[in-house]
């Protein structure tokens, strides 16, 4: 069946690797950014399917806009919450503005705009978030970015509770670590901002980092194809080989021993205590 899919963040990385799977798929995406350029581009690879909107998420006036390009009466649209922001700080240099700018994307827009198309998303609507391993377990760093995604994940759990008698459900899942614009961000913090920016030195360097394609077959996969209490439950991780049957038509999965971590500081013992979702590591291929 084919579905009208509003996807966040698609100027450029997972975002733009899903809108294009799904649009190649026969949907209906509206794919929100706020780069034109790079919208612009992406609409010209499948004009029929595509539709972009220049939006910033964290306003409402633009939040507006997006309710507004959708046909009148529609029900049932699939929402993906996929804009979000990463940026390593520590505590000790954490600014009251960089708080909120992470709440504001990773939380605040996705909450809001998913009450604002709560007409549109009855009758079977799905919303979807894009989450983190550390929205589960810490790593030194990224407090503000783990508790914002955290607080999401939350949210997608009282919303299953308020909103199943409308047959709107709600999903979430960790796409892993996948070669984006906001990995080459977070491997250019200097050391001493980002103790542990080594790991994610070492992620591109071993080329453990997945591709964005890959990434989207594996949401595309999880949006369109399970059933509703398989969405709904918990937070979908990449890595978890159990699935990997339904999307990864290679599946070409290899394993790797672990995460062979960089010299950090002298206090590096501590500073890698990784939570589970971080080890082992497999790559994965889509096609």
């Amino acid at each position: 069946m084919t579905k009208t899919i509003i996807i966040t963040g698609t100027s450029s990385g997972i975002g733009k690797a899903l809108a294009l799977h799904l649009a190649q798929s026969g949907h209906k995406v509206i794919a929100v950014g706020r780069t034109k350029a790079a919208l612009d581009e992406l609409s010209r690879t499948d004009p029929s399917h595509i539709t972009t909107l220049v939006a910033d998420i964290t306003k409402s006036e633009d939040r507006l806009k997006i309710k507004e390009v959708l046909p009148l009466g529609a029900r049932g649209i699939y929402l993906v919450h996929n804009a979000g922001i990463a940026v390593p700080t520590l505590l000790a240099d954490l600014s009251e503005e960089e708080w909120d700018q992470h709440f504001s994307v990773n939380t605040k827009a996705p909450v809001f705009l998913t009450q604002l198309l709560l007409p549109h998303l009855q009758n079977g609507g799905r919303v979807l978030n894009i989450s983190t391993s550390l929205a589960h377990g810490a790593l030194p760093g990224f407090s503000v970015y783990g508790v914002s995604k955290s607080a999401l994940y939350l949210m997608k759990e009282y919303l299953n509770t308020e909103l199943l008698d409308q047959t709107i459900v709600c999903g979430s899942a960790m796409p892993g670590v996948v070669d984006t614009p906001i990995q080459e961000h977070i491997r250019s913090t200097s050391i001493t901002k980002f103790p542990a920016v080594g790991l994610f030195l070492g992620f591109k360097q071993r080329d453990e980092l997945l591709a964005p394609a890959t990434a989207a077959k594996f949401l595309a996969w999880l949006l369109m194809e399970t059933d509703k209490e398989q969405f709904m439950k918990g937070d979908w991780d990449i890595y978890d080989t159990s699935h990997h049957q339904h999307w990864s038509t290679s599946r070409n999965v290899s394993w790797i021993s672990g995460v062979k971590f960089l010299p950090l500081l002298p206090m590096a013992t501590s500073l890698l205590q990784m939570p589970k979702p971080f080890h082992p590591w497999q790559t994965l291929t889509a096609d």
